[in-house]
């Protein structure tokens, strides 16, 4: 898997607090946004099976907006 932190430059920083080949375990911080304005883009490898979650919408322009922090993926499997 790969971690992208989004910063807007003209507003918001990202720091990252890990370093490459470091193990994570599930939930620990890779790093943090400062003065918001950011995202995160999660891109995984062709072998990975996501079941996407998108809360009784479909995306678009008109979707309903899915709540921060709510899941909208689950990895079932990576081989």
């Amino acid at each position: 898997m790969c971690f992208i932190a989004v910063g807007m430059a003209e507003v918001s920083s990202c720091e990252i607090t890990v370093k490459e080949g470091q193990h994570l375990d599930k939930g620990d911080e890779l790093g943090m946004f400062h003065f918001g304005g950011s995202t995160h883009c999660l891109v995984f490898g062709p072998d990975v099976k996501l079941a996407f979650d998108f809360h009784n919408t479909i995306p678009g322009l008109d979707a309903t907006n899915i709540p921060v922090c709510s899941r909208i993926a689950t990895v079932l499997s990576d081989k």
